[in-house]
């Protein structure tokens, strides 16, 4: 098995889930896995997915563990299935872990790494005395994480099983007919930006073009808007509630209203039909 051996002093362990922070749940997982790994250093990627939106969590964790060191162990719960037949796993994708519900969770991350391990989390040694049957991120994936970030090799956590077998969402990539992409919106953020699904290297055209030309539109064909403009800054766009595109920082083309939401103008939401012409 292709272990990695970190060579960082301090281990990362990454959080993901809807689990909000009114209530204790974040804290709790918090106190799990410091009080297995000492020293450890947990960071906060999300709580604010949307509840039992697997989704918006497989999107936002896509955007996201690039960015963090190697050896980092992702703990991600956006759990609508816990209690159910679905597993409890950890992956080795790439250069980090990943830990959290076999549902689709990690589908991006498959898709984009080369998967060494996979195992089920059938190890009771490395959970929580007792297992309830609702808080699996306490009692399984929090202590699992933990312990993987201070050096348990991931055959000890339990049953390997075949990468091939894991849950995967169906990822809808954009489709392109000459001087069409026909795409959708995956990801709607904290603004109200909406996100497509189209990366930035397939649209080079998008600010090659003078925005005078109107060559270049976005239209969403089931609420009859278009949109045309396009700024590189929002800055440099008006303030007048109209929609423009822009380069996301995601690396996917996006579409907002400066200082304004434009999920809310638009009527749009995750899953709406766009079609990009130029």
């Amino acid at each position: 098995m292709n272990q990695i051996v970190s060579s960082q002093s301090q281990p990362v362990v990454a959080l993901l889930t809807d689990f909000g922070l009114r209530d204790g749940y974040v804290g709790i997982m918090k106190g799990v896995i410091t009080a297995i790994t000492s020293g450890v250093h947990i960071i906060d990627i999300t709580h604010d997915i949307a509840p039992q939106n697997i989704a918006s969590g497989a999107w936002t964790l896509a955007t996201s563990y690039r960015y963090f060191p190697k050896q980092t162990v992702f703990v991600c719960v956006v759990d609508p299935g816990v209690g159910s037949a679905r597993q409890a796993i950890a992956v080795h994708a790439g250069d980090w872990f990943f830990v959290g519900p076999d549902n689709g969770l990690f589908s991006y991350v498959l898709a984009e790494q080369s998967v060494y391990a996979a195992v089920v989390l059938s190890n009771p040694l490395y959970h929580l005395a007792r297992v309830s049957g609702t808080f699996h991120g306490r009692d399984i994936f929090a202590p699992t994480g933990a312990h993987l970030a201070r050096g348990v090799v991931m055959s000890d956590l339990g049953t390997q099983i075949d990468p091939a077998t894991l849950q995967r969402s169906d990822i809808t990539p954009p489709v392109r007919q000459g001087n069409r992409i026909d795409a959708y919106i995956v990801h709607i953020d904290h603004f109200g930006n909406l996100i497509s699904n189209i990366p930035l290297s397939l649209v080079p055209e998008l600010f090659r073009r003078s925005p005078e030309e109107r060559q270049i539109q976005i239209t969403f064909p089931t609420l009859g808007t278009i949109v045309e403009r396009r700024s590189r800054f929002f800055a440099d766009t008006l303030e007048d509630g109209q929609p423009f595109m822009y380069e996301d920082s995601s690396g996917y083309v996006g579409i907002a209203v400066r200082n304004g939401n434009a999920a809310r103008t638009i009527g749009a939401n995750m899953g709406t039909l766009i079609s990009f012409s130029m």
